[in-house]
């Protein structure tokens, strides 16, 4: 046996080193029947060299067909061997063989750059891709793509249906890069501290879809290595070993801080010295509302999702719900708004997909000045943001569309007379009221809008020339008249706010806008104690996968989520699920069993003697809090159509122009001294949710989270004894798809989990 070196070094095309490159030293037979063996392996260091140790027997040394063979692997696939009778070899009598220069130039096998902030520094920790564009190629949807592997899996595996369940976490685990890759997908690399990125990927990556060379284009994502921040021209037909790619340039403030950029070095759309109010569910809301139009003197803007005509606002007060008297319907508000002269303009959602209400409203008005315009959406995107900007003084974010079934008070009663017939309730909701200078870009969205359709439908005329909510005077009302309601009013002085919206690409700008997927970026990324989320849809993939990177970077990090059991989009349901799975839940077990995690639903009714008259509490509210120091309130679901594309509907080729136009405002207590409101607001909330008063309550020694569970677990056990009144009340979510089957469901679980501690 004679012990032997094996050196050598690898360089490319430019005979520049290729470092990190594994590699294997392998006996070569030239046998067609047995296998050659390994006798070492390694990987080539920072100067493209390698060294193995090897032992070499006498009947290989003796034998003249046999030779030595090095091969090279990229993530295991083999990218090129070398094979040499060790008589040519250098040094074999003194021990050593040396391969000398090794130079790969049989193609592209990766990329290298750097990335810079606007001043040149270095921009470390950004994950870096390289993916191959295929034109011509369609994308699949990601849904379905899931869909078809697990059936086919069931096949394979000829699962009966009892273990189908069982294997779903396989499942997941096989396919959760679906969710985020593309079958374009060449590599990734995280960039350094000192900002280079260094990509290697085999070639077969690119040459399976029958590519020559590839053509490559660089996506740059965010810390957590989910949301895109810059990308690439494509770089065609490429042939060196390495390709250069040129310094790209982030700015600093769009990876660090908690404001909006829209790619830009400074936030957008920020403004100081704003009075507001935070309107829990829609009886403060729309009384708020009704109070505001009536006042209206100069012009009326509003932009809806769904507006009948008939919709009435506004109710008498009484003891007695058979005595209720409603006000006049808001569109005849409108209308006596216009008779006094105001200027009133209404924009609203025309759909091809979801039913709308436009030729009713454009019927109801058409004998006045009142102005109605659509908005046309031919796909599955809607104009979804609702806002009323009225003389430039006030303005709201309304959450509800204006349809009588959204009616509610924070009691949430299922049995609410002010839903007149349209009793599809009980609804929970969250609007804000604004003065001050925030009102400048929430009147600007309806300017740019009502000029776009100008432009669309109507060749340029009649556009709004003037921000007339400029320059206005803030309003020091420090007077609120308390509405007849047991949920505090929130309101709040003097305080900073940021707008921020998602918009249509090819409306009113070319690309669109997705600034509030940018909030919800940094708001997740910078997270240390809690995200608290409640809204309608969880569906979108940046979103799911932000939450599973932070939750498993920062293990005291806690997730609170308030969501709909059966969303009204049906398919969205099995996007949740796919999305609780992602994240690491169990969908068998009762999901607040998750360490850091804890999913909810809110309820309704009781549940005595036997008799259950419980029903889900509707989620409508589009609202999120993280660590007290940030919040958002607005229209954006957090779902693909809403933050970055309808990618649930079908594949980014066919959805990439699908947006809706939605607005948020966030709200921010990150100085020193910190002034409590967003602390407040959370409270306010809670005390709604969780059926008690929380102002004085410490944060429990674990976290948020268990205050939560605790409600969550106790609630459960008076479904067990079947003693339970909830008003708009929480429960643990359910997988199951009624609440017949979703109470039975939590009870079985809770009672499993009793048997498993009292063993």
């Amino acid at each position: 046996m004679q012990q032997c070196k094996i050196y050598g070094q690898l360089v490319d095309d430019k005979e520049n080193p290729i470092f990190g490159i594994s590699l294997k030293v392998i006996a070569d037979y030239s046998s067609a029947f047995d296998d050659d063996p390994v006798l070492g392996n390694a990987s080539t260091d920072k100067n493209g060299k390698f060294e193995i140790d090897i032992s070499l027997n006498s009947p290989f040394l003796e034998n003249k067909k046999n030779k030595i063979k090095i091969e090279f692997f990229i993530d295991e696939k083999s990218i090129m061997n070398i094979s040499n009778d060790i008589r040519d070899l250098k040094g074999i009598q003194d021990e050593i063989i040396d391969f000398g220069v090794i130079k790969f130039d049989k193609g592209n096998i990766g990329v290298e750059g750097r990335i810079i902030d606007e001043k040149g520094d270095s921009v470390a920790g950004l994950t870096v891709i390289a993916e191959d564009v295929d034109y011509g190629k369609a994308e699949l949807n990601v849904l379905d793509l899931i869909e078809s592997k697990v059936k086919s899996f069931i096949k394979n595996e000829s699962l009966i249906p009892d273990k189908i369940v069982n294997s779903m976490d396989y499942i997941t685990d096989k396919f959760q890069f679906l969710l985020f890759f593309r079958d374009d997908y060449l590599g990734s690399a995280v960039t350094d501290e000192n900002g280079y990125y260094r990509i290697i990927y085999p070639q077969e990556r690119y040459r399976e879809i029958l590519d020559k060379e590839p053509d490559i284009k660089i996506v740059v994502k965010d810390n957590l290595g989910v949301f895109e921040l810059r990308e690439t021209e494509v770089h065609h037909n490429i042939t060196s070993t390495f390709e250069k790619i040129d310094d790209i340039i982030i700015n600093r403030a769009e990876i660090e801080g908690w404001q909006v950029t829209l790619n830009t070095d400074s936030p957008s759309r920020i403004t100081s010295h704003n009075n507001f109010e935070i309107l829990i569910d829609n009886h403060q809301a729309w009384e708020k509302m009704v109070e505001v139009v009536d006042a209206a003197e100069s012009y009326i803007y509003l932009t809806q999702f769904v507006f009948y005509p008939e919709f009435i606002p506004k109710f008498s007060s009484s003891e007695n719900p058979s005595e209720y008297k409603g006000d006049d319907p808001l569109a005849y508000k409108l209308l006596e708004a216009q008779k006094r002269g105001a200027d009133v303009k209404i924009i609203i959602n025309e759909n091809r997909v979801v039913p709308d209400n436009y030729d009713e409203l454009n019927d109801y008005f058409k004998e006045s000045d009142v102005e109605v315009r659509r908005f046309p959406a031919k796909g599955p995107f809607s104009m979804h943001a609702k806002i009323l900007v009225v003389d430039g003084e006030k303005a709201f974010i309304i959450g509800s569309p204006f349809t009588q079934g959204y009616w509610d008070t924070s009691k949430h009663d299922i049995n609410e007379p002010r839903r007149l017939e349209k009793n599809e309730g009980p609804y929970h909701d969250v609007s804000t009221y604004f003065e001050g200078p925030v009102i400048n870009h929430i009147e600007e969205f309806f300017m740019e809008l009502w000029n776009y359709l100008s432009d669309l439908d109507f060749k340029g005329e009649n556009k709004i020339t003037e921000n007339k909510s400029l320059n206005k005077e803030i309003i020091n009302d420090n007077t609120t008249e308390k509405l007849p309601d047991f949920n505090p009013l929130l309101r709040v002085e003097n305080e900073s706010l940021q707008i921020v919206r998602s918009t249509t690409p090819e409306t009113l700008s070319k690309k669109g806008e997705t600034g509030v997927l940018e909030a919800y970026r940094k708001a997740i990324t910078n997270a240390e104690d809690f995200i608290y989320l409640e809204n309608q849809y969880f569906t979108n993939k940046y979103i799911i996968g932000a939450l599973k990177k932070a939750v498993d970077l920062k293990p005291d990090l806690q997730v609170i989520m308030l969501i709909n059991e059966v969303p009204d989009v049906p398919t969205y349901r099995s996007w949740q699920h796919y999305g609780f799975e992602f994240m690491g839940l169990d969908l068998q077990k009762l999901i607040i069993e998750h360490p850091q995690i804890g999913v909810f639903a809110k309820w309704s009714g009781k549940f005595l003697n036997g008799k259950n008259k419980l029903r889900n509490c509707y989620i409508h509210s589009k609202v999120a809090i993280v660590d007290d120091v940030w919040a958002t309130i607005g229209t954006s679901n957090l779902d693909g159509s809403s933050l970055s594309y309808s990618e649930e509907f079908g594949s980014s080729e066919l959805s990439e122009n699908h947006r809706n136009m939605e607005m948020n405002a966030i709200m921010f207590d990150t100085d020193s001294p910190k002034s409590g409101n967003i602390e407040n607001f959370r409270k306010i909330l809670w005390g709604e949710h969780l059926g008690m008063d929380i102002n004085n309550l410490e944060r429990p020694q674990e976290g948020w989270l268990d205050l939560w569970k605790d409600k969550g677990y106790n609630n459960i056990s008076q479904l067990e004894k079947e003693e339970i009144i909830l008003h708009g009340g929480i429960l643990p979510y359910s997988t199951k798809k009624t609440p017949k089957e979703q109470i039975k469901d939590l009870v079985e679980q809770y009672r499993r989990i009793k048997a498993r501690f009292n063993r």
